[in-house]
């Protein structure tokens, strides 16, 4: 039976259960399997060409590429998934398809914590460039070994170095890291750059602004990263990365537009609503007790309204990446809660007093 919680009419539900680790599902979408069948098949030997290796080193050394590919890319989103953590939030799946990865985290729903969140995936990408950095400079006794130029990112440094085997696949894994950490720091939305600057701005100008200020600027660096790619090599993987990045931003944008009845500015973080809270001693000890129940009762509603929004912004997160039809019966009846919520604050506002 289908579980009717992934309903098959979303392409983003094709997929399946690669593995669970430290309860994260890793799922692999059809699709990727599918690439790297296709990326296998473009590394065989073609007729008329002369091969000088064996067929044997050549596939597997296509294999090996793929392997680390998805190595690095899984360590990534790993990484995003343990800053949702650290700062509280939650995060139980991560999607491999062709162009990377995608972690479904649920961080707290303010700037500092979706920036901590963001920030994890890349530096996981600095370290696995630091270690091998370290370890081509100490193998090779030249930090000339480590390929500093991002044009030439399996390369030496200096042309004079010529690696050997082992030496060569440190590289792979190197300029593999490092590729798709510039490609993750591109200030364009959704990518890590676009999400980071979402984040920093946030704080002064709320959520939502800060939002439609980030998938702009994401529409407009998507039509510059597949115009730019129409001149290189690999134009087709510039030009689907732009697609996807335009894609993502206009159905976040629609999104934002289509919930406005849901008040997204209510959930905007405020750094200016932290008060110092009043001094207790100058109170009598029955005041003080009252003081500290009304403290503690008000902390207690304030933790259940925070973790009320905190499943309201994960439904509407998984809205706008996997539409409507993703969602299970309980994450509907939260929606629809909160649609009713925010229509009777609405209407008790608009009554004369």
């Amino acid at each position: 039976m289908i579980p009717t919680e992934r309903p098959l009419d979303n392409p983003i539900n094709w997929s399946f259960r690669a593995m669970r680790v430290r309860g994260i599902d890793v799922r692999v979408h059809v699709t990727f399997v599918l690439g790297a069948v296709v990326l296998l098949w473009m590394e065989l030997p073609k007729e008329g060409v002369r091969v000088t290796a064996p067929f044997s080193h050549v596939l597997g050394g296509a294999l090996a590429t793929y392997a680390i590919l998805f190595a690095v890319v899984l360590l990534h989103e790993f990484g995003h998934c343990w800053g949702a953590r650290r700062t509280g939030g939650e995060a139980d799946e991560i999607l491999l398809w062709p162009l990377g990865g995608l972690a479904t985290v649920n961080p707290p729903h303010e700037p500092r914590a979706h920036l901590v969140t963001t920030l994890a995936g890349p530096m996981v990408n600095v370290a696995i460039c630091a270690l091998c950095s370290a370890a081509l400079a100490l193998w090779i006794g030249s930090l000339g070994a480590v390929p500093w130029n991002p044009l030439h990112p399996m390369t030496p440094t200096d042309a004079s170095i010529f690696p050997t085997l082992g030496q060569y696949w440190v590289l792979r894994v190197y300029g593999t890291s490092y590729f798709l950490l510039l490609i993750n720091l591109l200030p364009v939305f959704p990518f890590d750059g676009g999400r980071i600057v979402q984040a920093v701005i946030w704080s002064r100008l709320g959520y939502r602004k800060a939002a439609e200020i980030a998938t702009t600027t994401g529409m407009v660096g998507a039509i510059a990263i597949g115009l730019a790619g129409l001149f290189t090599d690999q134009s087709w993987l510039f030009v689907m990365i732009a697609v996807f990045g335009y894609a993502t931003c206009w159905q976040t944008r629609m999104a934002l537009r289509e919930r406005g009845d849901l008040g997204f500015d209510e959930f905007a973080y405020d750094a200016s609503a932290v008060r110092r809270a009043p001094r207790a001693s100058r109170h009598g000890p029955i005041k003080r007790l009252r003081l500290r129940r009304a403290a503690a009762r008000a902390e207690r509603e304030r933790q259940v309204e925070e973790l009320h929004e905190q499943a309201v912004e994960a439904v509407l997160r998984k809205v706008s990446q996997s539409g409507l039809g993703s969602l299970t019966a309980r994450e509907r009846a939260i929606l629809e809660e909160e649609t009713r919520r925010r229509r009777a604050l609405a209407e008790d506002s608009r009554r004369p007093d």
